[in-house]
């Protein structure tokens, strides 16, 4: 009996070791679409099992939350955080605030600056409160430098000085116990798009405005040079807010080229680079660690093949099929090494 019992509890251990998750110490996340949880088994069966936090991929974004001035529209999102709370996942909220995928009717809005502010900060307030207590952290802000470190032009820069810093006072408003993100891709090859965002940090810091982490979203590809990424999460840590590799996938045909061929050689350029990010995220102190969030679970799922039309891109750690890539498996090998 001791024996089986010996079998049986090894075995459990050979299996949590084969889950990445179980390989690190901090969340490891997805985005996700609350369809694919419904209809596709494998889809559901990978957010389940594999992940122990989840992002919005779109249904917290201002266009499919708020879709009139007197209407939210929060089932979707709902769906996602019930899922999450039912299998003890982080629920991570995106975006608040964001220049994109903004309704019509806020573009179409007229007023002077308070009531551009009434508006946003009554968005702001009412996604957060409605998820107070479910989601543990917002992007509060979204992409707002381009890559000269200027401020976007945007809708709300247009109509709300200092809309950034105001943002953040009011999503901590609404929930005094949410993490509170700034979020942006590129920062690898763009220092001054950089030196923005730390700036912004230090000015946001002095003036006692509540900021707790940085997302750096990590859509890179393996032409990316690892000096630059290494350099960008390093100055993040420095700022000693908490870091978010928020959403993450690594593209293998950048170029788009319509012959490409995920060969090995693509394989082992885009594992290099998963190797790279999650032993540069491990050597993070742990209390800055916030997690790792893929944008979204499989190849077939990912926003670079319908965004960008390239239908030949395959940049995450689960393929069409939604079977683990070779590169799951090296990940945990170089993981268990480290620890």
């Amino acid at each position: 009996m001791k024996l089986i019992v010996l079998l049986l509890g090894l075995s459990t251990i050979a299996n949590a070791q084969n889950l990445l998750k179980d390989a690190i110490a901090f969340r490891l996340g997805a985005s996700v679409n609350p369809r694919l949880l419904s209809e596709n088994e494998a889809y559901n069966d990978i957010a389940k099992n594999e992940l122990t936090g989840l992002t919005a991929e779109n249904h917290m974004k201002m266009m499919l939350i708020h879709p009139a001035a007197d209407r939210f529209d929060f089932v979707k999102g709902d769906e996602i955080v019930a899922f999450a709370a039912a299998t003890g996942k982080r629920m991570h909220g995106h975006t608040l605030v964001w220049h994109n995928q903004v309704p019509q009717w806020m573009k179409d809005f007229q007023g002077d600056q308070k009531a551009w502010e009434d508006l946003l900060k009554n968005h702001i307030q009412t996604v957060v409160e409605h998820y107070k207590g479910k989601v543990a952290g917002w992007d509060v802000v979204n992409e707002s430098f381009i890559d000269d470190g200027s401020l976007r032009p945007s809708l709300w820069a247009d109509h709300i000085p200092d809309y950034i810093a105001k943002s953040f006072q009011w999503a901590h408003e609404a929930d005094p116990k949410a993490t509170l993100f700034y979020n942006d891709y590129g920062q690898d090859g763009h220092p001054k798009k950089m030196q923005a965002i730390l700036n912004l940090v230090a000015d946001l810091k002095s003036r006692q405005i509540p900021i707790h982490g940085l997302g750096l979203q990590m859509h890179i590809n393996v032409d990316s040079k690892r000096t630059e990424i290494e350099n960008v999460i390093a100055q993040s840590v420095q700022t000693g807010l908490a870091v978010h590799f928020s959403e993450l996938d690594v593209a293998v045909n950048p170029k788009n080229n319509p012959e490409f061929v995920y060969d090995e050689k693509a394989s082992a350029a885009q594992m290099e680079l998963f190797k790279l990010l999650f032993k540069t995220y491990q050597s993070i102190p742990a209390k800055q660690q916030y997690g790792i969030t893929f944008w979204n679970i499989s190849d077939k799922d990912s926003w670079l093949r319908g965004y960008f039309k390239r239908p030949k891109e395959f940049p995450l750690l689960f393929d069409d099929n939604y079977n683990k890539k070779p590169a799951y498996s090296e990940l945990i090998n170089l993981l268990n090494k480290l620890n």
